[in-house]
């Protein structure tokens, strides 16, 4: 008996669309990829024949209440040898101390080995402004908002907000202290005292590196460190800040700090924000979150939802020996 060849296997409507989709998604892989290689390839070329000076670029903006996005950026560009100095453009209206400090600190080491210059186009104030002291220089325009030397503890009382909803709150607590500053009671006399020591020293620990880092007698404190925000004219006056001009003016004293002629070109290098398929593929958040993130990101993570269905799908319909 002649043996008949098994018809050749034709494959579902599913396993083509599948099979589109899976080529889909190999192709957004390789546009996602392809712009880094062609822009490194740029790089080469460009530095090659056309050699630029880089400097790094940092937006420091809104609210500051977490310093680990910018202590990451400061210290890889402090550590690139590429990198020759960084500007800083803060348009911030402060934050939290701690914060403050940490970027502070962060910049500190990198002025050892690099200049730093800060730009103000609007707003440099509270948390923002001890974060720019650390600069080797800072510029604003003329009407700018600089200062704001202070310290604010906000207390919130909603304690006869829930006894007129008859609500009731109890706890139990250890330590005299452990509930100063809750908002579900008053705060008593001690209690006071004590979150004004707290604020206190903290303010002591601003003034101290405003005098410090802008060269200002500490005796004058009462003048630029009573909670004031300044236009950049008074700042400047006040010796808050260095000079009153644009951004470009920035990228030009960074020239004089690095001792180059004003014709040399300067390329801005911002820190790197990896796209929706790299977060994808395992990507942290030192890149930053990039809201504005393209249709083709978007698409990309909608084709890898897909193609994880295809391969469970190809899984499924494989043959089994029972």
């Amino acid at each position: 008996m002649e043996h008949q060849p098994m018809p050749p296997h034709q494959p579902s409507k599913a396993d083509v669309f599948f099979k589109y989709v899976k080529n889909i998604f190999i192709l957004l892989i390789v546009l996602q990829f392809a712009p880094m290689v062609l822009s490194g390839l740029k790089k080469i070329i460009e530095d090659n024949l056309f050699p630029k000076v880089h400097i790094g670029l940092i937006n420091i903006s809104g609210v500051l209440s977490n310093a680990t996005y910018y202590e990451k950026k400061i210290e890889k560009f402090a550590k690139s040898p590429d990198i020759k100095g960084i500007i800083l453009k803060i348009d911030s209206p402060g934050g939290l101390p701690g914060t403050a400090q940490a970027i502070f600190n962060a910049l500190k080491k990198c002025k050892e080995k690099k200049p730093v210059v800060t730009v103000v186009e609007n707003v440099c104030a509270s948390a923002s402004y001890y974060a720019a002291l650390a600069s080797n220089m800072i510029i604003c325009n003329p009407s700018s908002l600089i200062g704001s030397i202070g310290v604010l503890v906000a207390l919130p009382n909603v304690k006869h907000l829930l006894n007129n909803w008859k609500i009731r709150f109890d706890y139990l607590q250890s330590g005299s202290y452990k509930t100063a500053g809750s908002p579900l009671k008053d705060a008593t006399e001690e209690e006071l005292t004590y979150l004004q020591g707290q604020a206190d020293d903290i303010y002591q620990q601003f003034i101290k590196d405003v005098a410090t880092c802008r060269k200002i007698s500490p005796k004058d404190f009462t003048v630029w460190a009573d909670g004031k925000v300044f236009t950049g004219n008074q700042a400047l006056k006040l010796k808050l800040v260095d000079k009153l001009g644009s951004f470009y003016d920035g990228v030009s004293e960074m020239k004089h700090l690095l001792e180059l002629d004003e014709e040399t070109e300067i390329k801005l290098i911002k820190p790197t924000q990896a796209s929706s398929l790299m977060r994808l593929l395992g990507a942290d958040e030192e890149y930053g979150i990039d809201a504005h993130s393209s249709l083709a990101d978007r698409f990309a993570c909608f084709a890898s939802d897909v193609y994880h269905k295809f391969l469970m799908h190809q899984k499924n319909s494989q043959p089994t020996l029972q």
